[in-house]
């Protein structure tokens, strides 16, 4: 079975499928965390041939999709955390935006989908990675609580913006996201809308694992 979740930064779409992966059994695959790694390596090896550097990239999903590891330029690299930064965030959009890397990172993402139960989540999974999943899903919340979502991710961090800043950032982000040319963030057609401003991530999780309840059953 193919679940795929789209939705804007701080929706809750990551501690969402985790939840679901964890009940169900499903592999996590966060499709942000690779444009994030991406952004990474462009901060640490250099912006110049980005796109080859992106498809020599081999990315190491563990712990069922929870850690996040790649090996690049002979070297393995655990970026679980070194991505969830506000530095990596705010180059996130200019990475996610480049076409040439949206191809080779759609492929990579479609592979790893194929042959088991998958539960993915991005900015374009139900449009453009999973078209045809089992369930499509468009989870998303107003600004405020989403910043107030990534504030508190960050604020024990020596390094933490402020919120004010955070919801800049995340409107900015949505901005970007929904008018760039390649692979907007849209909700598809079939896709279920789904607020998640007043809710609790696990009411959240419980509404879409009646989704997969419902499948199952059919």
């Amino acid at each position: 079975m193919q679940v795929a979740i789209d939705g804007p930064a701080g929706s809750g779409k990551s501690t969402v499928c985790k939840i679901i992966a964890s009940k169900y059994g499903f592999t996590y695959i966060d499709t942000g965390a690779m444009y994030r790694s991406i952004a990474y390596v462009a901060e640490n090896f250099g912006y110049d041939d980005i796109e080859k550097k992106a498809a020599e990239v081999e990315f190491i999903l563990e712990d069922n999709g929870k850690k996040i590891s790649i090996r690049y330029n002979g070297e393995t690299i655990d970026l679980t955390t070194k991505i969830r930064t506000p530095e990596i965030s705010s180059k996130v959009a200019f990475i996610a935006s480049n076409k040439e890397i949206r191809k080779i990172l759609v492929a990579k993402q479609q592979s790893y989908a194929k042959g088991c139960d998958v539960i993915m989540e991005g900015r374009d999974i139900t449009t453009v990675v999973l078209p045809e999943a089992d369930i499509k899903v468009y989870l998303t919340a107003s600004p405020e609580e989403r910043a107030k979502r990534r504030y508190k991710e960050w604020e024990n961090k020596s390094d933490a913006p402020k919120f004010e800043d955070v919801l800049k950032d995340i409107i900015k982000r949505d901005e970007m996201d929904t008018n760039r040319a390649e692979s907007p963030l849209m909700q598809a057609r079939d896709a279920i809308f789904i607020d998640t401003t007043g809710l609790t991530l696990e009411q959240v999780s419980d509404k879409i694992g009646e989704l997969i309840q419902n499948k199952k059953n059919k």
